[in-house]
């Protein structure tokens, strides 16, 4: 297997769409007791970070206002990260409203401050998403007792290593996109939810 695909498949398979979902999972399923709205806590977070970005992401495509689905054009990602914040918004309203677990809530509040962050890094510099992505529910899982700091960084690193060799990124961005990633939502947390 070549390098280039390995890389693909190292891409999709850890999506940060992918592991967000994951990581709510655990944060909803694990805590004890586990809530009764449960299935509607981890809809609303699976329907505003996964269901709705992704049918953006894939219509913002099919009509040309991004060239792919990872909007690799740093000029082209403003407008999908705004929506982006607006799904979180709306996502973390509703989470309240439902009385979501503070790490639950907290995570989607993460997802709408540390889109903000980018957008403002994104407008002078192309950081790596999938890095930030990856790094943000690693620190909450981390914060929650998920303590896998192997398996973590081994993620964290194969997401990097893949976004290198398929040349969506630099080095710098992508270590900059998991520092960030981990450290803006550990804080995050730590001020704001735990």
């Amino acid at each position: 297997m070549n390098s280039r695909l390995l890389a693909s498949i190292i891409s999709f398979i850890f999506h940060p769409m992918l592991i967000s979902l994951a990581a709510f999972l655990l944060l909803i399923y694990s805590s004890n007791p586990i809530p009764e709205n449960a299935n509607s806590i981890l809809a609303i977070c699976f329907i505003f970070s996964n269901l709705i970005p992704i049918a953006t992401v894939l219509i913002l495509k099919k009509t040309g206002i991004i060239s792919d689905l990872d909007a690799s054009q740093k000029e082209q990602r403003i407008f999908p990260l705004m929506l982006g914040i607006l799904y979180s918004g709306l996502g973390f309203l509703t989470l309240t409203l439902l009385h979501a677990d503070a790490l639950v809530r907290g995570l989607m509040f993460c997802y709408l401050t540390n889109t903000i962050i980018t957008i403002i890094i994104t407008r002078h510099w192309k950081i790596s998403i999938h890095a930030m992505g990856i790094g943000g529910p690693i620190a909450v899982l981390w914060i929650a007792g998920f303590q896998y700091p192997i398996i973590g960084f081994i993620i964290l690193l194969s997401v990097s290593y893949a976004r290198v060799i398929l040349k969506a990124h630099s080095i710098y961005q992508v270590a900059a996109g998991s520092i960030a990633g981990l450290t803006l939502t550990y804080a995050q947390l730590h001020l704001f939810f735990v």
